[in-house]
């Protein structure tokens, strides 16, 4: 088990090191820099060359590309981003003010897709062939084929606009700080329902979808016909052996969402103008943040390869054969 963990780390570390280096040129492959990015947004053109010259040569942008990701690792590696082009803060206090926020929505979002996808997935395992199975798998391709950003503009336009229903965007309402905390909670939780909604209608077809798959899987196999043909009750044969079984592959979904819902994130928190990194990332490419955008590709990559190693090591936990397949010649 130890060497199998180690050589999913080194795995890890380098696909860490791929991804710095893309992103890194894509982010400067954008044509402008982020401090002519900013001379015109703020209208300083009177700026004298020698201190633009001075201003590109404090962020390294004066440098060959290769220098320029050699001084931002350096510094990666002392956990020091750098400084924001926008507002002279640290990056990594601008993401920690930001972080909370978006491990709320992702959070909620994932355990509303597990908790409705699942039961769903496993009960139309049980339906197999009939029309209502049918009619679901069709309707789990058309919720995993709808765009996140046309969601969640029907929605607004529904719930909010013709409705009012819930509020449209924001986290919060105009008059939040004069209400009591228990209508504190109910306007929050408000103001969450949309996000969630654009954030877990695709992951609940992806549980479903996968839980019905594995779940057909198991029960096709040799010892659930054992149990069957011994006078095990339906029942018992189905959680006591096959649900069980069918879970273990469901551990490969953790590696698989966590990427999707940030990625989904980044639009869906700048549509809805949610304040956490999705929009920070959005509005930090916009104006060429240089430092802010790669400090965020560097948490996002360890989040999602940390998710992954933690599937994969879940699954090896839970299906010793995948460990032993590893380790054999």
């Amino acid at each position: 088990m130890t060497s199998y963990v180690v050589r999913r780390l080194l795995y890890a570390v380098l696909t860490f090191i791929g991804i710095t280096i893309a992103v890194f040129a894509l982010v400067h492959a954008v044509p402008g820099d982020p401090i002519t990015f900013y001379i015109g947004a703020h209208g300083a053109h009177n700026l004298s060359q020698p201190t633009l010259e001075a201003i590109r040569h404090e962020y390294h942008l004066d440098e060959p590309l290769v220098t320029q990701y050699l001084y931002w690792l350096r510094g990666v590696l002392r956990l020091d981003f750098g400084t924001s082009v926008v507002d002279h803060r640290y990056v990594t206090t601008r993401i920690l003010e930001k972080l909370p926020n978006s491990v709320e929505l992702n959070l909620i979002a994932f355990l509303v897709a597990a908790a409705i996808g699942v039961p769903i997935g496993l009960w139309s395992a049980t339906r197999s062939g009939r029309p209502i199975e049918r009619a679901s798998a069709v309707l789990f391709f058309l919720l995993y084929s709808l765009p996140s950003f046309w969601v969640a503009l029907l929605l607004m336009e529904l719930f909010s606009v013709k409705l009012g229903l819930l509020p449209t965007f924001g986290m919060t309402s105009d008059e939040y700080l004069d209400l009591s905390a228990g209508q504190k909670l109910i306007d929050h939780a408000r103001h969450l329902v949309l996000p969630v909604i654009t954030l877990s209608y695709a992951q609940i077809a992806i549980f479903a979808r996968f839980s019905k798959s594995a779940l057909t899987e198991v029960i096709r196999q040799d010892y659930i016909t054992t149990a069957r043909a011994k006078g095990v009750a339906p029942r018992g044969v189905l959680w006591r052996h096959a649900f069980r079984n069918a879970l273990i592959p469901l551990i490969t979904l953790l590696g698989l969402t966590i990427p999707t819902l940030l990625s989904v994130g980044v639009i869906t928190e700048q549509i809805f103008q949610w304040d956490g990194i999705g929009r920070l990332y959005f509005v930090s490419i916009l104006t060429r943040d240089y430092p802010t955008v790669l400090g965020l590709t560097v948490v996002t990559a360890v989040v999602t390869l940390f998710a992954s190693l933690l599937a994969d090591i879940l699954y090896a936990m839970a299906d010793p054969r995948v460990r032993f397949e590893e380790t054999a010649p």
